[in-house]
């Protein structure tokens, strides 16, 4: 199931996965991946813990927390809203991690055509 669709006719995207709703294109004026520590989804609001997922040392001596893989979009009003693509915890970089940054990126490219 995906987290975020797009309808091209009527200019605009579903989230569902996260924020729900239906949101215009017109409206995005921003958008990131982020990573929610896994241990606080559903306890606090969504990605207000974070982590920072390093992409330049993948060293055993550090911690690899589970996480969820999402993007955050920042729309006209001020307001964010977030998508879900990771469907449970993964560790970071391992396979399931890597397969959900692949979708999340793929997905945060489509996003920045609305506000290039």
């Amino acid at each position: 199931m995906n987290s975020l669709i797009f309808d091209e006719k009527k200019k605009e995207f579903t989230i569902l996965d996260g924020s729900l709703g239906k949101y215009s294109f017109l409206d995005v004026v921003s958008s990131q991946i982020v990573y929610e520590d896994a241990k606080y989804k559903d306890k606090s609001p969504m990605f207000f813990h974070r982590i920072l997922v390093s992409t330049l040392n993948h060293s055993i001596f550090i911690e690899m927390k589970k996480v969820y893989v999402g993007i955050e979009i920042q729309l006209l009003n001020g307001n964010k809203v977030y998508v879900y693509i990771s469907k449970s915890p993964v560790i970071q970089y391992n396979f399931q991690f890597k397969q959900d940054l692949k979708v999340a990126k793929c997905l945060n490219e489509k996003l920045k055509e609305f506000y290039k």
